[in-house]
Parts: structure tokens; C-alpha cells; sequence
């Protein structure tokens, strides 16, 4: 059915398709004009890079199955670096992401390497997705031109470490580390704003360790005192075993003990003969040093406890500056695939 209603008043269909055509491509101009700030017309001409800092060091730790040993990197920190032609001054804001299991970070420095030396960041976080911890350091600086790894700006973390035994098993993929840099809108090249670092290829290892825990007494001699370890207990963490050949190190003042024997040794509470014997009895400095050996293997998550029983020292007076120390002492002291360094050891009370 066709409609005869007249058209309404004041309507022109020509004039509606004509006011269109030229009212559309205006707004469209203006659009553009207003999306487009002043500096995407300039030439970029600062590119930050994130690059390394030419210092840092590794850390040995085992795959989950205890079979392999890789080294995971340090975030010792990172250089933000200007390789275009002029120089940056603004605000920067960087992140790092660290596997928390890892690594505790609980501040940042930054260092523009000018006489002003080093400076806290402002810092926050940190923000997390599974394991993965995400820290942000936030400053102003200037960065001049063409700097590099040496004259950049220097960014560190207050990091503390967190692989040591039991907790020194990872999936070497977890232990990488990204720093981010929030790229500023006249960056040359973004490609270089991000600095991932991964863990060293692994490789076949065969762990073993030895965890130390001791009680000390302050004895008096002359006209002073020093501590010596009067019981220890040291367990084996495996997975392979304490070796035999392997010592148990003792260290005092020579003025308490000219000598120590072990005493009341067991084994998983069970007494054991000449599993520790005396192999080295030295003194330097004042310092006597008396290496007990142990004569057979100690498998994992064994616990051998014993006394020390010493023998009269010097009696002088004690050396100043000596101190007490007990520790296991494998037959390879270098080697990487020690675990649990940090707890194979016990110093006197108040070192």
C-alpha cells in the first residue's frame, strides 16, 4: 500500500542528503586533529634500553627430583640506558618480577651516576599471580645520550634470598626474573624496554648436605672468657650421604681447650664407637682448629649427636677478636652441589 500522507513541512529530502555529505567528513577531519598530540609529529629522538649491569652472581639450586643442578642469576640490578641523540628527563617507572618463593624485595635504589650517588625509589608491592611477584620502582632522573651499562642510571633491589635448603628446589623456569620499564611516549624503540633473564642450562648433579646445630659454654680463662661448642648434632640432607672422609671442623680460643674428643656419639639415638674420630688438632693466631672425621657413610636423614670433651688450654688469657665455630667440613669444600651451606654451620653466641 502506498501512503498519499503529504510530506511534512519544511523537509527537503535533497537538502538532508546534501547538508550530509559535507557535515560527515568534518567531523571525521576534526577527529583526527584532536586524536593526534603535538610530539607524534616530532622525531624520536631518546630510546631508553634496559641492559645488564655488568655485575652480579649466581646461585646454585637442584630440580624438584633432586637429579639435576642449574644456577639461577641474582637480580643484582639493571641499567637503564639512553642510546638515542638526546637526552631524557621525566619520570621513570620500572618493575621487576620475581618468583616469591625466590626472592623478597623491599626497596629500590637508583644511582645517575653523578656525584648526587645513589637515592631510594619510591616503591610499591608487591602484586602477585601465582608465585610470580611484581615490585615497582618509580623516580625522576635525567638520562643523558648515548649512555650505556656504565654511565646509564644504575637500578637496584633490597633483595633477600629465600632458596636456601629445604626450600632450594625449583623448576628452573621459575626462577627467571623481568624487568619491565613503563615505556615513555617518546621512546625510540620499545623492543628494548624489557629485560628477561633465565635460569643456566642444568646439569647432572648429586647433592648432599649436612645440617649443624650446637649449644656453647662461656668458660673463663686468665683475666677473660671465650665459648667453645660443648654438643652438636648434625643431620644429613641429603640426597646422597655425608661421606666418610668427611669431618666436622671445631673451632675455639686455644687459651679454653688444647684439645676436644667426642663423646656419648649416636646415631638415630643409638650409641655408635669411632664414627667420629680426631684427624687434625692446628693453632694459628690463637685459634685452635680440631677436625673430627667420620669414619663411615651417614645417609640421608641421619642424625648423629655427640658431647665435646676438651683438654686444658692455655690458660692465658683469650685472643681478642677469636671466635668459636662449629661446621661440617666435607672432603670437597667447593663443590656446588652442597646444600644447605648457610645451616652447616653454627658461631658462638652474639657473632
Amino acid at each position: 500500500m502506498i501512503s498519499s500522507s503529504p510530506a511534512s513541512p519544511g523537509f527537503d529530502r535533497r537538502s538532508f542528503l546534501k547538508v550530509g555529505a559535507w557535515v560527515v567528513p568534518a567531523m571525521a577531519a576534526a577527529t583526527a586533529v584532536t586524536a593526534t598530540p603535538a610530539w607524534a609529529a616530532t622525531p624520536k629522538t631518546v630510546n631508553l634500553a634496559l641492559q645488564s649491569p655488568q655485575f652480579g652472581s649466581s646461585i646454585p639450586l637442584f630440580t624438584p627430583a633432586l637429579t639435576q643442578r642449574f644456577d639461577a642469576d641474582e637480580p643484582a640490578g639493571v641499567v637503564i640506558a639512553n642510546t638515542g641523540t638526546t637526552a631524557y628527563k621525566g619520570t621513570i617507572v620500572l618493575t621487576l618480577e620475581v618468583d616469591s618463593r625466590l626472592w623478597k624485595v623491599t626497596g629500590f635504589t637508583y644511582d645517575t651516576r653523578t656525584s648526587a650517588g645513589s637515592a631510594a625509589a619510591k616503591f610499591s608491592g608487591p602484586t602477585m599471580s601465582g608465585n610470580r611477584a611484581t615490585y615497582t620502582a618509580t623516580f625522576t632522573a635525567t638520562i643523558a645520550a648515548k649512555t650505556d651499562p656504565f654511565t646509564g642510571v644504575l637500578v637496584q633491589p633490597k633483595a633477600t634470598f629465600l632458596g636456601d635448603y629445604p626450600n632450594d628446589t625449583f623448576a628452573p623456569a621459575d626462577t627467571a626474573y623481568t624487568w619491565r620499564l613503563k615505556t615513555p611516549h617518546d621512546d625510540a624503540n620499545t623492543s628494548d624496554n624489557v629485560r628477561k633473564v633465565t635460569a643456566g642450562k642444568p646439569v647432572s648433579a648429586s647433592p648432599f648436605g649436612a645440617v649443624v646445630t650446637a649449644k656453647y659454654a662461656k668458660v673463663t680463662s686468665g683475666n677473660g672468657s671465650a665459648y667453645r661448642p660443648t654438643s652438636a648434632t648434625v643431620t644429613s640432607i641429603g640426597p646422597k650421604p655425608i661421606k666418610a672422609g668427611d669431618g666436622i671442623l671445631v673451632s675455639f680460643d686455644a687459651a679454653v681447650g688444647g684439645g676436644v674428643q667426642p663423646k656419648s656419639v649416636t646415631l638415630n639415638g643409638k650409641a655408635v664407637s669411632k664414627l667420629l674420630t680426631v684427624a687434625e688438632n692446628t693453632v694459628s693466631g690463637g685459634r685452635r682448629s680440631v677436625l673430627l672425621k667420620f669414619s663411615s657413610a651417614v645417609a640421608a636423614g641421619g642424625k648423629v649427636a655427640f658431647t665435646l670433651s676438651y683438654s686444658a688450654g692455655t690458660g692465658g688469657n683469650p685472643t681478642a677478636g677469636t671466635s668459636s665455630q662449629i661446621a661440617y667440613w666435607p672432603t670437597d669444600l667447593n663443590s656446588p652441589d652442597q646444600r644447605g651451606r648457610k645451616k652447616s654451620s653454627v658461631n658462638q653466641p652474639g657473632s
